[in-house]
């Protein structure tokens, strides 16, 4: 089985947040493909109805411990990972404005584990020379500039008048305890209580714990209802509404529900 395969399915189960939390682990490369897909989807400018332009250049601060395993992946690893990053925005029908390129930085600041990234539109060159990420320098006096990360390959997308104009209708999806409930309303409920849009058999779940609601076509969030024991997105306790991205994990009690955007209508009830 090929790496881009590995990273497809350890797409189903892998947590996403700004600080990965298992700071003895090697950091992965599944993990940094979703953090990438994710920070996509956060960063997408509207430009017109249905039509929505990407990021494509992201700059992933590491710490040390971290940036040197990324290091250790090679020119090949991170080819995959730029595929899947511009495959993603291919799938959700975003506009992408040049090629995939992906940049890492060493912050010794950060502890093994927190990482940082930042996705922007830029026009790219079709001549890209190939390289290994590269250590960000001893800081030199104010006088002399600070010279540049260099930039990992990154394939070609899709030109800006090649995508469809219509995009693919997504439906969206919460999955719960191994079911699918297909979001068809404005809002939804989820609590321990059977009166709920989806009930959930969780003793530490409060009776009515959380609602889920669209935001125009494409947009979704999702908000805390005052339950006893919180609610985490990406393994981040929120106090607000929280924008919930495709792949995005919702812990409630015990409970982890994913949020999923797919193609085909095949979800329960909601």
């Amino acid at each position: 089985m090929g790496f881009l395969d590995n990273v497809e399915r350890g797409l189903e189960k892998v947590v996403t947040s700004f600080f990965r939390g298992t700071s003895t682990a090697d950091l992965k490369p599944v993990e940094l493909t979703t953090a990438l897909r994710n920070e996509m989807d956060r960063g997408i400018l509207p430009i017109s109805e249905g039509r929505s332009l990407a990021p494509n250049d992201f700059v992933v601060a590491l710490s040390t411990k971290d940036f040197e395993t990324a290091k250790s992946w090679g020119r090949a690893v991170v080819n995959e990972m730029a595929k899947v990053t511009a495959e993603h925005a291919t799938n959700q029908d975003y506009s992408v404005h040049g090629d995939v390129m992906i940049h890492f930085v060493s912050k010794q600041d950060f502890k093994p584990g927190e990482m940082e990234i930042t996705g922007s539109v830029k026009e790219t060159s079709s001549h890209v020379v190939a390289s290994a990420p590269v250590k960000t320098p001893t800081a030199k006096p104010a006088s002399q500039p600070s010279p540049r990360t260099t930039a990992q390959p990154r394939p070609n997308v899709r030109p800006i008048n090649e995508i469809p104009k219509v995009p693919t209708q997504k439906q969206a999806i919460l999955e719960v305890a191994g079911q699918r409930f297909a979001l068809n309303h404005h809002s939804v409920v989820l609590g321990r209580s059977a009166s709920t849009d989806i009930p959930v058999d969780d003793s530490g779940v409060s009776r009515q714990h959380i609602r889920v609601e669209t935001r125009g076509k494409t947009n979704f969030v999702v908000s805390d209802l005052g339950s006893t024991n919180g609610t985490y997105v990406d393994g981040k306790k929120i106090s607000a509404e929280t924008p919930i991205f495709d792949g995005s994990v919702i812990t409630i009690g015990q409970t982890k529900i994913v949020f999923r955007l797919i193609t085909s209508n095949n979800g329960g009830r909601a």
